[in-house]
């Protein structure tokens, strides 16, 4: 097993793309998206049951073994959130690589 950074990103739904987009310009190792997640935040509760999907959140996961791509990382989702809201959590993790 490998030691690496876990990246959890939760952001409106209709961000999806913004969000791949900003994965590829920076060469983002990859990620797992989960969509349509519902939760309680300062924004109130987020039920993903409708049918347009725009007040739903959706989650990116990235594994991340270099500390400079997650300093990178960080730094151009801080603005997205800051102008969206959503929530970014960094957690030390251990990658079973196969």
């Amino acid at each position: 097993m490998k030691k690496c950074q876990r990246i959890e990103i939760v952001i409106e739904s209709p961000l999806i793309d913004t969000m791949v987009e900003l994965m590829r310009e920076i060469d983002a190792p990859g990620y797992t998206l989960i969509s349509d997640i519902r939760g309680q935040g300062d924004r109130g509760v987020r039920w993903a049951d409708e049918l347009s999907g725009d007040t739903s959140n959706s989650l990116f996961i990235i594994a991340s073994e270099d500390p400079t791509m997650t300093q990178l990382i960080l730094d151009r989702v801080r603005p997205l959130l800051s102008r969206s809201g959503g929530v970014c959590l960094v957690s030390d993790a251990m990658w079973l690589k196969h």
